[in-house]
């Protein structure tokens, strides 16, 4: 998934419910080539998947979304995926280089002034896909654009 100018990706999930969905998404990472996997929140923030990928991804946790950002290096872009009216598509959304990735809770949505303060991306259809899923849409749209 590197991109030419030795761009990098990371992907996570904020306030997730299902430990599942978490394991499931650090597999999706480790399969599509991500650099690093994290939670945000301390809802269930158990990080392991069904064939221990977290044994061989870089996986982050942070207790606040204000860490989190804190935390975004400097020269990488946040991308929020949601489904709100003011996203743009992502079949037209050009990812950046080096991207993090923060998807909605299972169960509810981003803070809006997170999604105002950086790019928002929506996934075809009307209605939200299971949270690990939607990373693996994310991450594979990334790839064929590359």
């Amino acid at each position: 998934m590197k991109s030419p100018d030795n761009g990098y990706v990371g992907i996570g999930i904020y306030n997730v419910k299902r430990t599942a969905n978490f394991g499931a998404l650090i597999r999706t990472a480790r399969v599509f080539g991500a650099d690093f996997a994290f939670s945000v929140g301390n809802r269930n923030p158990q990080e392991q998947s069904s064939v221990g990928a977290e044994l061989t991804l870089p996986l982050f946790h942070f207790p606040t979304m204000a860490q989190f950002i804190a935390s975004i290096p400097v020269n990488a872009r946040l991308v929020c995926v949601e489904l709100t009216p003011a996203a743009l598509a992502i079949k037209t959304y050009q990812h950046p280089p080096r991207a993090v990735y923060l998807l909605g809770p299972e169960d509810g949505t981003l803070p809006d002034a997170i999604m105002r303060a950086h790019d928002t991306v929506i996934l075809p259809g009307a209605y939200p896909l299971n949270v690990a899923m939607a990373a693996t849409v994310v991450l594979y749209d990334r790839v064929m654009k590359a």
